[in-house]
């Protein structure tokens, strides 16, 4: 049986350069910008429809996953300035669900 991995999850609404700035320990973090990520798959947030959430979650728990299984970074700074209760529940609801159990924690940049 393998270890139980332990991560920290980094949420902040400042831009990945700026929360970096932020973090008073020198981390290797692995970075999940969400605005990057809707904008790179073209969308507005303000007018999505349900298949375009589908795909904007969808990719956004496809690059938590990365981090979470990438064995190189000490945890996962995510970034998103819409931040909100029902984002927190999303995240919490997705990693306690993965298939490999995990011990995390939330440290908020502020």
């Amino acid at each position: 049986m393998s270890e139980i991995k332990s991560l920290v999850f980094y949420i902040s609404k400042y831009s990945p350069k700026e929360s970096k700035k932020k973090i008073e320990d020198l981390l290797d973090l692995y970075i999940v910008d969400i605005s990057k990520i809707i904008k790179d798959l073209g969308y507005d947030t303000k007018d999505l429809s349900v298949q375009s959430e589908f795909i904007l979650n969808y990719s956004i728990h496809k690059k938590i996953n990365h981090g979470i299984y990438n064995s190189k970074c000490e945890g996962i700074l995510i970034c998103y300035r819409g931040n909100s209760p029902d984002f927190m529940d999303n995240l919490v609801s997705f990693v306690e669900e993965l298939q490999e159990p995990i011990e995390y924690s939330f440290n908020f940049i502020n």
